[in-house]
C-alpha cells in the first residue's frame, strides 16, 4: 500500500498532483496506482499522470500536470507566473520539452516548443523545474507585447539585474527569442532618457511640429521641451528602473512650480513613445491648439 504518510504529504506539497514515477518513490505499486483509479481516489490527467480528487484543479495544477506530461521545463510568461512576475497566469502553459508529446483529449491548452535548457539556465521552484529569472523575464518580454514595460518592471523592482540579464542572452544565444532580448538588453543598459529625447524631436520632426525648445530654463530648472509663449512644457524619462528618489522629489517639485505658475506639463516615457508614438504626439498637438485659443493665462 506504500508509505500513506509520503504520499499525502507528496500530494499536499505538489498541489494534489503526482506521477507514476513520485508514486512509486512513495512506495505504491502499479496495483495501488490502479486502486486508487478505480476507488475514484485519483483522476488521470495524462499518460501516468494523475491529481488527487480530494485536491482542487487550481492554476498551479495545471501546470504541474503540464511539465509532468511533456516531461519538460516551465518557461516564458508560464514560468513568470510561477516565479510571481505576473499576477495572472496566461492563457496557454508555455513549456520546452525535449519531445514534443502529443496527448489525446489532454484539456489544457500548451504551448510547447522543442529545445534544452543549459544546466545553468533552469532552476527548482517547488520542486518544479522553470528557467532562471533572468532568463524567464527576457524570454516573457520579448513575447509579451508591452515587454520592455514588463523588463523595466522586473529591473525596478530588483527581480532580475542587468548583469544577470546580460548573462542570460550569452548563456542562451541560440535560443529563439534570443536577438530581440539582447536589444532590450541593449535598451535597458543604455541612456533610455537621451533616446527618448531624441526619439521625441524625431516624432515632432516627421508630424510638422514646431514652435518648441530644449531644456528650457524655468524657475531653477529645465524643462526638456518648451512650448514658452503657450507656457506648456513635455518632460522625457526613459525606463522608470534608471531613476532614483532624489530625481523623483524633484521633478515632483518642478510639476508644482509649473502648476502654481499657470503651465500645462505633459509627460512621456521610453515604453510610451515606443509602443504607442502617435498617441503622444496627437495629444501633444491638441493641447498646443488647446492653449492657443485660450486666453485666461
Amino acid at each position: 500500500m506504500g508509505d500513506f504518510g509520503a504520499v499525502a504529504a507528496q500530494l499536499a506539497t505538489h498541489d494534489g498532483v503526482i506521477n507514476a514515477a513520485q508514486a512509486h518513490a512513495c512506495g505504491l505499486s502499479d496495483g495501488d496506482i490502479r486502486g486508487r483509479l478505480k476507488r475514484g481516489e485519483w483522476l488521470v490527467l495524462s499518460r501516468g499522470v494523475y491529481r488527487s480528487a480530494a485536491h482542487p484543479y487550481t492554476e498551479a495544477a495545471m501546470v504541474r500536470a503540464a511539465v509532468l506530461t511533456y516531461r519538460g521545463v516551465a518557461d516564458r510568461a508560464t514560468a513568470a507566473w510561477w516565479h510571481g512576475m505576473l499576477r495572472e497566469l496566461p492563457v496557454g502553459i508555455t513549456l520546452s520539452a525535449l519531445h514534443r508529446r502529443a496527448t489525446p483529449g489532454w484539456p489544457v491548452d500548451v504551448r510547447a516548443t522543442r529545445r534544452q535548457y543549459r544546466a545553468e539556465s533552469v532552476t527548482d521552484v517547488l520542486d518544479l523545474p522553470v528557467t532562471c529569472r533572468p532568463l524567464t523575464a527576457l524570454m516573457t518580454a520579448v513575447e509579451l507585447p508591452t515587454g520592455a514595460q514588463f523588463l523595466d518592471r522586473m529591473l525596478q523592482t530588483r527581480a532580475v539585474d542587468l548583469d544577470g540579464l546580460r548573462r542570460a542572452v550569452d548563456d542562451n544565444a541560440g535560443v529563439q527569442g534570443m536577438v530581440a532580448a539582447r536589444r532590450l538588453v541593449n535598451v535597458a543598459a543604455s541612456d533610455s532618457e537621451s533616446e527618448a529625447e531624441r526619439l521625441f524631436v524625431r516624432l515632432l520632426q516627421s508630424w510638422g511640429v514646431t514652435g518648441w525648445t530644449q531644456q528650457h530654463p524655468i524657475g531653477g530648472w529645465r524643462l526638456d521641451f518648451a512650448w514658452p509663449e503657450l507656457r506648456l512644457g513635455v518632460e522625457i524619462s526613459g525606463w522608470a528602473f534608471h531613476r532614483d528618489t532624489r530625481r523623483h522629489g524633484n521633478d515632483l517639485a518642478k510639476a508644482n512650480y509649473l502648476e502654481r505658475n499657470r503651465w500645462s506639463e505633459l509627460q512621456y516615457n521610453w515604453h510610451m513613445l515606443t509602443d504607442d508614438p502617435a498617441r503622444c504626439i496627437q495629444e501633444v498637438i491638441d493641447t498646443i491648439n488647446r492653449r492657443s485659443i485660450a486666453s485666461d493665462w
